[in-house]
Order: C-alpha cells, then sequence, then structure tokens
C-alpha cells in the first residue's frame, strides 16, 4: 500500500529532469580542445556496429510501400520472439515511443504515472511535459499501486537491474487484475533474449518498447519498436502515421533482424567484452552498482573528478546529476580501446 509519504513532489522530480544525455560528443570538445580523437564511452550502445548492407540512393526516390513495412514487422515479430498476431509497431527510435506514451492514456482517468526509479530520465521528463503526477517507486513490492500505469526499464539503466521472466509474469498479472498498465521499456535487452518478457499470446495492459541501435550499434537511423496490448498499438499506430520511418531504416532493418550468425556472434561479443570489463573494475576494488552487456556504472566518492581524468585522457564517460557518486561506461570497440581504457584508470587510481 502507499502512503501519503510515498506520494513524490515535482521538486523531487526535478533533480531527473535536470539530467544530462550521453553520446553528446560535443560539450567535451568544448572543454577539453585539445584532444582529437576520443573514445566514446558514454552511451550503452554496441560500439561494433553492423555493417553488411549498402544502401542505393535510389531507394529515397519512393517512400516506403505497405507491403515493405508489414513484412519487417513480420521479421521484428521473429526476431523478439512474438506470437504472429501480436499487433507491433515501428517509429523513429526507442525515444520517439517514449515521446508520445502520454498521448495514449486517458488523462481523465489516469492523470498519474509510477516509474520505476532511479531509470532513463526521459521517461521523467515526457509523463510532466504532459502534466501528468510522477510518483516515483523504489521499491515494487512495497509501494506500486498496480491500478495506476506504471513504467519500467528491464534491464534498467543506469543501475543495470534485471527482473526475472517469472516475476514480469507475476508482476503482469497483478496489473492486469488490478486494470493497470505495463510499460516495458526492454531497450537493452537484446544481449539477453531469454529474459525479455515472453508473448507467446496476447497480453492486454502491457506495452513492451525495444530499441533497434543499441544492440545493432546504429543510433543514428533512429529505429525502435513497440508491441503488446492491441488497443494501445492501434493508438500508436494511427500517432506515427503511414511513414512511420525511412526506407532505409526498412532495408537495413531487414537484413540485420534476419542475420542470425551476426546477432549470435555479437551477443557473445558483448558478454565477453562485458565480463572482462566486471572482472577489471572488480580487479581494481571499484564498486559496481550496474551492470549488464551494454554498460558498467561504478560507485566512487569522487565520480566527477574520475570522469574528468578520464576526459583529460580522451575517455569520455557519463556521470548523473541525481548521484554525484555514480559513473557510467559502456564498452570498449576493441583490445587497444579496452587495455587503453584499462592503463588509464590504473594510472589515475
Amino acid at each position: 500500500m502507499i502512503t501519503n509519504s510515498d506520494q513524490i513532489t515535482h521538486n523531487k522530480v526535478d533533480i531527473f529532469l535536470d539530467d544530462k544525455h550521453g553520446g553528446d560528443l560535443s560539450y567535451a570538445v568544448r572543454v577539453n580542445r585539445k584532444i582529437k580523437k576520443w573514445i566514446d564511452l558514454s552511451t550503452g550502445i554496441n560500439p561494433n556496429a553492423y555493417n553488411d548492407f549498402n544502401i542505393d540512393k535510389t531507394v529515397y526516390s519512393h517512400l516506403p510501400s505497405g507491403n515493405q513495412l508489414a513484412e519487417l514487422m513480420s521479421i521484428a515479430r521473429g526476431y523478439y520472439n512474438l506470437n504472429q498476431e501480436i499487433k507491433i509497431c515501428a517509429y523513429q527510435g526507442a525515444q520517439g515511443v517514449i515521446n508520445i506514451l502520454p498521448n495514449i492514456v486517458n488523462k481523465n482517468i489516469h492523470d498519474t504515472i509510477q516509474i520505476l526509479t532511479p531509470t532513463y530520465t526521459e521517461h521523467y521528463r515526457v509523463w510532466n511535459d504532459h502534466g501528468f503526477k510522477i510518483r516515483l517507486v523504489t521499491n515494487i513490492e512495497n509501494e506500486l499501486d498496480p491500478s495506476i500505469p506504471f513504467v519500467l526499464v528491464n534491464p534498467n539503466n543506469p543501475d543495470g537491474k534485471l527482473f526475472q521472466p517469472k516475476y514480469l509474469e507475476e508482476l503482469w498479472e497483478r496489473i492486469r487484475k488490478a486494470g493497470g498498465f505495463l510499460i516495458l521499456d526492454e531497450s537493452f535487452m537484446d544481449g539477453t533474449p531469454d529474459m525479455s518478457l515472453r508473448f507467446d499470446n496476447c497480453r492486454d495492459n502491457v506495452i513492451v518498447i525495444r530499441s533497434f541501435g543499441k544492440f545493432f550499434g546504429l543510433p543514428g537511423l533512429r529505429l525502435g519498436f513497440v508491441y503488446g496490448d492491441n488497443h494501445y498499438i492501434n493508438k500508436i499506430s494511427s500517432l506515427v502515421g503511414p511513414w512511420p520511418i525511412s526506407s532505409s531504416s526498412l532495408l537495413i532493418a531487414r537484413k540485420a533482424m534476419l542475420d542470425t550468425v551476426w546477432i549470435s556472434a555479437t551477443i557473445t561479443d558483448l558478454k565477453m567484452k562485458s565480463t572482462a570489463l566486471s572482472n577489471f573494475l572488480h580487479d581494481q576494488k571499484l564498486k559496481t552498482v550496474g551492470d549488464c552487456y551494454f554498460f558498467k556504472t561504478i560507485e566512487l566518492d569522487r565520480a566527477s573528478q574520475m570522469h574528468e581524468a578520464l576526459a583529460n585522457h580522451g575517455i569520455w564517460t557519463r556521470i548523473f546529476n541525481y548521484n554525484q557518486k555514480w559513473l557510467r561506461m559502456g564498452l570498449t570497440k576493441n583490445k587497444f580501446e579496452f587495455e587503453y581504457l584499462a592503463n588509464t584508470i590504473m594510472d589515475i587510481l
């Protein structure tokens, strides 16, 4: 049960709204102009992108066809292990989906959104901008009201928490019975596909957001998917319109999501790189508080100083306004970058 003391004011939400994103080196370049080449570890994006494709420029001479889009949706269902009856929609990145979510919830019925905290800051921002009250949940079992829409990121960013499929099943059932709505953001799930909420059959009161760019290393393609409850997916499809993604996004995603050899090898590679980074951080007695195949978040008293020191060596990481002790780093591209990162951290320590 949620008591009055659990009601989170907008002042407390503001600490998340002020946070900055990773992935933009323009600030790093401004404050460190002497550095010409950067290793950008500020995101959780696969550093080794899918590149087995060639795009003919004539592809941009025509609008994407309905048949092309339908074919990609069928391929995406296979990639995400969905029953072919499950509704799915593509849009301009997982972020694009997040941006329009407040438009599919009837504010006259639900004027409050619950968010598992801390998490990706855009989830706070978009609901706040649309005038929803935000209730921050830190303990699902003790604080969640299952009748109120709930945003859960799994694996979570930046603490890497991963909820087991059995737990997700029980949580969804609890929310469904109470007439609530589960928004499950699985943007970092591709490295651990067996941990995803299964959709062997249709499910009411839940949608799942997936990112294409993070796993395939192509964030600039701006492609994401959302699937789940037909009622909500139909609303999203109506909002995004008849041409939700570009012709090049269609062609690249179609090829990449069918490339099972590359997918399998990439999962293995991410696991290997993730394990190597975890082992190194452990050896250096750095406390890891966030851990998934795409990034590590460490906790130390001088996180901002470590961030600055790494930046002075051309390594850009991610710090958080709402937690001054956290520093997140993504995976390095190759052995050379990993050794450079490791040697730099050891020199700083």
